[in-house]
């Protein structure tokens, strides 16, 4: 028996699907059925150690041609975000 959750796991309880994760980041996928469109949810490392979180829809892009459409986070979201990059070792700067 488990005692705690894992990130991961947290994330997929509220309907994301980690893609893929490595070295430089991890990315995060939900479908929002209400409204038909993909979540992209992108925590990037970046060398300056001013690391990056990016919630966005990346289909946008293509069909429309205006660029992606930011998507927000709740903060309970923004708080699993932290603890994911606090849990791949990334350290934060100002």
């Amino acid at each position: 028996m488990k005692l705690f959750k894992t990130v991961d796991e947290k994330f997929a309880e509220i309907g994301f699907v980690k893609v893929k994760e490595g070295e430089y980041g991890v990315t995060y996928k939900r479908k929002d059925n209400k409204y038909n469109f993909t979540q992209t949810l992108d925590l990037v490392r970046k060398g300056s150690g001013r690391h990056l979180i990016q919630s966005y829809d990346a289909k946008l892009t293509d069909e429309k041609k205006i660029g992606n459409t930011g998507v927000g986070l709740t903060m309970y979201e923004a708080k699993l975000c932290v603890k994911k990059m606090k849990q791949m070792g990334w350290r934060i700067k100002k």
